[in-house]
């Protein structure tokens, strides 16, 4: 191992010859325990298939080329000035990295890992040896200050669970994006003073004010990680539908007052498992875990490139005709309508395939019943308002729930929140819901009057008791009615409020 002391804290000067001696020594680690380190412009320092480590108290600067065949770890300073850096393992720092105006290129075989620890890069070039196969991950975020080049591998923001930021600001480019090499998580770009011409940013995303003044504007693309509302829209409905695996979350300095145009493009790798594009949408979403909506018509980007003309900026991404995303309820809502009926609104601002409504009603909020069904529009982007009345209450209900329950022509299910109806307290009675039943199925029965143990007979129509259940005064319950044959009988509570007689038909 070549030991720097901090006892000796001597400048040592790299020339061209030195580096050269020192590229053809054996494997070795390389540590900077407190000295001072120049590679002056044209020398080189070559740690070969070694660690380079700069500890605390440390100073490394790098005017000529540095290259690193295994891990890079900065406890001290490292001024990477106006030199060249190559690592091919890991770099981690802990202390203080200057970018200077210098280059750092990471080719190693393997995927490696960059923890910048709050310091930016002037230059980052990523060169793995096979595109698609090795990843440089970020352990945090990162800001690129001039250019981000691809030339082989991915580079991933996204570490084990971790999801960094990778950004580059204004003036900083991106090159070299293509199938097997992109930006794999998210990726900021940003751009001052976006007004009068179009900005392509460089990540997917070109934007054209049109007559708007939006001043700072920065656009985030999520991509590449098969998450659901992360980096692809889904149906909250029906996850089966979905769009490309990359969402664009613009955020503007001013919003717009006059619709500006918006380009959005992408890699073959980020098609999410969709096959055709003839037939594309533009969706919109106004925060992360909010309802999708259209942008315009349907158009061809059969070129993996849509565009389109947002009144708003927000979040955006890109779905097929067989894939759309949202099936959005505007509003639900459900009101008694006098003391025996209730009516159920609601409305939608899209529909996907929707075969239709079925408003449920339930007693407990946990055992719904299907008491009325709508047609649904079918596919549609245009508001819908839809009602139906319940007018065929279970009597002594002082609070009913109701639901909706949506069917889309595949058959998959999807349910509303539930809404809530109360009752004013009624007068003690009794009551059997339904009064028509199935043979062989059970009614429900409702009491409103003091709790108290009681009795319910059940009576065929010539008066006789063909069975009695003891009630220990719960308002509601069922009724057994298995075994009776087809025809009307006559069901009597006795309890602590007197006696109630109802009827049901056994069908």
């Amino acid at each position: 191992m070549t030991h720097f002391s901090a006892l000796l804290r001597r400048r040592l000067l790299l020339t061209g010859l030195a580096g050269a001696a020192l590229a053809t020594a054996q494997a070795q680690d390389l540590t900077n325990a407190g000295a001072t380190i120049t590679v002056q412009p044209g020398a080189t320092l070559y740690v070969s298939a070694g660690r380079l480590t700069n500890q605390t108290g440390s100073t490394l600067t790098n005017a000529g080329t540095l290259r690193v065949d295994g891990p890079l770890t900065n406890a001290g300073t490292l001024d990477l000035s106006t030199g060249t850096l190559e690592v091919r393992g890991d770099l981690a720092n802990t202390g203080t990295l200057a970018p200077g105006t210098s280059l750092v290129t990471f080719s190693g075989v393997a995927d490696q890992l960059l923890t910048a620890g709050g310091a930016a890069l002037y230059q980052l070039f990523v060169n793995k040896p096979t595109a698609g196969a090795n990843t440089l991950r970020l352990a945090d975020d990162l800001r690129v200050g001039n250019l981000l080049s691809l030339t082989n591998g991915l580079v991933s923001t996204r570490n084990g669970a971790t999801l960094s930021t990778l950004r580059l600001p204004n003036g900083a480019t991106l090159s070299g994006e293509a199938p097997g090499r992109y930006v794999l998580g998210r990726l900021e770009i940003l751009r001052n003073g976006v007004s009068g011409a179009a900005v392509d940013f460089g990540h997917g995303a070109v934007l054209d004010p049109k007559t708007n003044n939006l001043g700072t504007v920065a656009i985030t693309r999520t991509a590449g990680l098969l998450t659901d509302d992360v980096s692809r829209g889904v149906n909250f409905a029906n996850a089966a539908y979905k769009g490309i695996d990359r969402i664009w979350a613009v955020v503007p300095a001013t919003q717009p007052t006059a619709p500006v145009q918006l380009t959005l493009s992408w890699l073959p790798d980020n098609d999410n498992g969709l096959t055709s594009f003839a037939q594309a949408r533009m969706w919109q979403q106004a925060a992360a875990g909010q309802p999708w909506a259209p942008v315009g018509a349907a158009a061809d980007a059969s070129a993996r490139s849509l565009s389109m003309s947002p009144a708003v900026l927000s979040r955006f991404t890109v779905s097929n005709a067989a894939n759309p995303l949202p099936v959005t309820l505007l509003d639900f809502t459900a009101q008694a309508e006098g003391p025996a009926a209730v009516r159920l609104a609601w409305a939608t601002a899209t529909e996907a395939n929707n075969a239709g409504f079925t408003v449920e009603r339930s007693l407990d909020a946990r055992s719904f019943a299907a008491i009325g069904t709508v047609a649904g529009a079918g596919t549609s982007t245009t508001r819908h308002d839809y009602a139906l009345l319940d007018g065929q209450l279970p009597a002594g209900a002082a609070l009913l729930y109701y639901r909706l329950r949506q069917t889309d022509q595949g058959g998959t299910i999807s349910y509303s929140p539930v809404r809530t109806v109360a009752f004013s307290a009624r007068a003690a009675g009794f009551g059997v819901y339904p009064t028509r039943v199935a043979a062989g199925q059970a009614a429900t029965y409702l009491y409103t009057g003091p709790a108290g143990a009681g009795t319910l007979d059940i009576l065929n129509v010539l008066g006789q008791v063909l069975g009695t259940v003891a009630l220990d005064g719960r308002p509601t319950g069922a009724v057994p009615l298995a075994g009776l044959a087809t025809g009307a009988y006559f069901l009597r509570y006795t309890g602590p409020a007197g006696r109630f007689v109802t009827r049901c038909v056994v069908e």
